[in-house]
């Protein structure tokens, strides 16, 4: 499975992002974002490589700031802009979709290629798998969520994140996050990897959050936009995020329950961690929550 898919995109609709200069509520032109990595047991030594992290007392608050938001932040609905290039072949796809989620392990996705309408990806975390869908391929895979973790959600950076469980100290521990600059209405963050097994995931990473200057609307310490270098710099994937609506009562757990597979449809099984099941299906976009 391709862990920047559900793994961003869930995990950005309650965390930070970095954001170009704009006025609010436009569109910010260059950031990056933070990658998750499902795996097996979670020894605490692996996770925290670095101890007592030196941080320096601007990044502190703003961290502190992200953690106080992220606990008030039970469901999240919001609109994104997900694009991914080929730096090499100098090729890109872009996507449209929406993303929903629940704490504290519950999540929901689907984006759609712009230019074919064939080519969607589509993930339902329903707190004991992952199921990803791809409909070019018309396959469903189904990913069990270990157990373990904070909050027993596995060693899966994704999933601590919504519960609400990963404090400004977890993620200075883990890696490597600079200040880049402060505007009026965004925080950039830079993010490096310090385990090994995230550097697997990405190279470099440009959070953009809405500063505290939206608390009017809500969106302070909420993502804007979120770009992610890989592969050595051959792979950008950005993410952008609009419209964050938080704590509807219409986002209940009944809406991340994954439907029946559809007619037609595939069930794969790519190695002896992942788990096939019949119980995925075709995630539809969900109808915009009520207030």
């Amino acid at each position: 499975m391709r862990r920047a898919g559900i793994v961003l995109t869930a995990l950005f609709a309650t965390t930070p992002v970095v954001v170009a200069q704009t006025t609010p509520g436009t569109t910010p032109q260059v950031p990056m974002g933070l990658g998750a990595v499902p795996g097996g047991p979670r020894p605490v030594a692996a996770v925290i490589p670095v101890a007592n992290a030196p941080v320096a007392p601007a990044l502190a608050k703003h961290l502190q700031a992200w953690e106080a938001k992220n606990k008030g932040v039970t469901s999240s609905y919001t609109e994104c802009e997900y694009a991914t290039k080929d730096m090499v072949r100098l090729r890109e796809v872009k996507f449209t979709g929406l993303i929903m989620c629940m704490k504290p392990n519950l999540a929901k996705m689907r984006i759609d290629n712009v230019a074919d309408k064939n080519d969607y990806k589509a993930y339902i975390a329903d707190g004991k798998a992952v199921h990803e869908y791809l409909g070019v391929d018309k396959t469903v895979m189904t990913y069990k969520i270990p157990p373990g973790g904070k909050g027993g959600v596995g060693d899966n950076l994704l999933m601590e994140f919504m519960s609400g469980l990963m404090t400004a100290d977890d993620v200075v521990q883990r890696f490597d996050v600079k200040l880049d600059k402060e505007e009026d209405y965004y925080v950039h963050l830079k993010i490096s990897p310090r385990l090994e097994k995230d550097k697997r995931e990405f190279d470099s990473m440009l959070l953009v959050l809405y500063s505290s200057k939206l608390a009017d609307r809500k969106w302070d310490y909420l993502p804007a936009v979120c770009r992610i270098s890989k592969n050595n710099g051959q792979e950008v994937d950005t993410w952008t995020f609009k419209d964050h609506k938080l704590n509807l009562p219409s986002v209940t757990a009944a809406l991340f329950a994954a439907p029946p597979v559809p007619q037609g449809w595939s069930v794969k099984n790519s190695g002896s961690t992942l788990t096939a099941t019949p119980t995925g299906g075709l995630p539809m976009v969900p109808v915009t929550p009520k207030k």
